[in-house]
């Protein structure tokens, strides 16, 4: 499982989410990065799929998914590609 921080302003939340839009090998370097709420993981994920669509970027595009764990800290969740 992946720790990285978290920037958010609202202490305490786990129903918050990130999602950083990698267009280059090297995922941490994204071209955006997106925070939002979901009621839970599933919902998240498919919000993500919805987000990264939105996102201008070359096909082969994915996001990397993660959840605020209520302390400052980015808990990785899953990685999200565009359907081929």
């Amino acid at each position: 499982m992946t720790h990285r921080p978290f920037a958010t302003y609202v202490t305490g939340t786990t129903d918050e989410y990130r999602l950083d839009v990698v267009t280059d090998p090297e995922p941490d370097n994204p071209q955006a990065v997106v925070y939002f709420t979901a009621a839970d993981v599933n919902a998240a994920a498919d919000q993500a799929q919805r987000l990264l669509a939105a996102i201008d970027g070359p096909a082969d595009r994915y996001g990397e998914l993660y959840v605020h764990d209520g302390d400052g800290t980015a808990l990785y969740c899953d990685t999200i590609h565009l359907p081929a």
